[in-house]
């Protein structure tokens, strides 16, 4: 699997890929992915974290939801290759609350991906139903158990994110691309 072929690499080699890949956000900025994590791997700290924006807040937009519905185990995967990169041990899905399926399928899925992604761990987080938590500042002060605010930059997440710890923040077709990217160039060889 992808996860396998991250583990036996070094973390600078699987960000490395990631930026070959040429990968940007999927969300509305687009902003390349492996700058973000090579941010993230670079940053000093002891705690790191892995943020998947699940919240997909646009009206008519349920890309996410189909994903995590229909093979949550490619984004568990994705999660799991990021904190591979990056060097982080606790990942988080925050899930918008109106997608009951989404987060019983994540929960699931999780539950039986434990074993195989640890010592990665994921915690599935039921948002609020606030839009503004759709952007990734507010986002981490809703799952620090803050209001859901927009904060000020910089300090970018990359640097100072959930709990003031460098965190990468995705969404979910970004880490489920990563896993798919990862995927298909062991394919090729």
């Amino acid at each position: 699997t992808g996860l396998d072929i991250a583990r036996s690499a070094e973390p600078q080699a699987v960000v490395d890929t990631v930026k070959a890949s040429g990968l940007r956000g999927r969300g509305g900025a687009g902003f390349p992915t492996g700058v973000k994590w090579q941010t993230v791997l670079d940053a000093p700290g002891g705690s790191k974290y892995i943020v998947c924006n699940a919240d997909e807040g646009d009206s008519g937009t349920f890309a996410d939801r189909m994903l995590m519905e229909g093979d949550p185990f490619c984004l568990i995967e994705g999660m799991a290759i990021a904190a591979r990169a990056v060097g982080a041990e606790k990942g988080f899905v925050y899930v918008r609350s109106e997608y009951p399926h989404a987060i019983r399928k994540m929960q699931v899925a999780v539950a039986r991906a434990a074993a195989l992604i640890a010592p990665f761990e994921i915690e599935i987080r039921v948002g609020a139903g606030a839009y503004v938590c759709g952007e990734e500042t507010s986002l981490l002060n809703s799952l620090e158990g803050k209001r859901g605010e927009v904060r000020a930059k910089p300090p970018l997440p990359a640097i100072a994110g959930l709990f003031g710890c460098p965190t990468v923040v995705n969404n979910v077709l970004t880490l489920a691309a990563v896993f798919g990217f990862i995927a298909w160039k062991v394919q090729r060889k």
